[in-house]
């Protein structure tokens, strides 16, 4: 009694789809026998009927089960797609900084290259730039 099994959605669909096909066919039972002659037992079809109203219920309750099932998983996958947003704008974030790094080590080289020349234009260029 203490062993617990896990369905998935597909298990709990198949139980739910072969108590439905069992709750059919009790119902053809219960409509075959009202016919007959001689008639059947009203406790009989009273019984039947009680068979065929609980596999409707059991059907309800796994289909029920079924739908919690796939909401669980629904919201494990958006979790994830919320992660990997995350992680997404993490990503463009540190590729702004790269990018802004390399542009000011382009500066800088931009700036030494013109205070190697001597030139004070370019030094002047280059300095403006690095501002920027």
């Amino acid at each position: 009694m203490g062993n617990v099994i896990a369905l998935d959605e597909k298990q709990t669909t198949e139980i739910a789809d072969k108590l439905a096909q069992a709750s059919n066919q009790v119902l053809e039972l219960r409509i075959a026998l009202t016919d007959r002659t001689p008639p059947t037992p009203s406790a009989v079809l009273h019984d039947l009927k009680q068979y065929e109203s609980h596999l409707d219920q059991m059907v309800s309750f796994f289909r029920a089960h079924g739908i919690y099932l796939i909401n669980q998983s629904a919201q494990q996958a958006l979790a994830n797609v919320n992660t990997a947003i995350d992680q997404g704008r993490k990503t463009v974030a540190d590729i702004g900084h790269t990018h802004a790094a390399i542009k000011a080590a382009a500066g800088l080289l931009d700036l030494a290259a013109a205070l190697l020349s001597r030139n004070p234009l370019a030094i002047a260029e280059a300095a403006n730039s690095l501002r920027t």
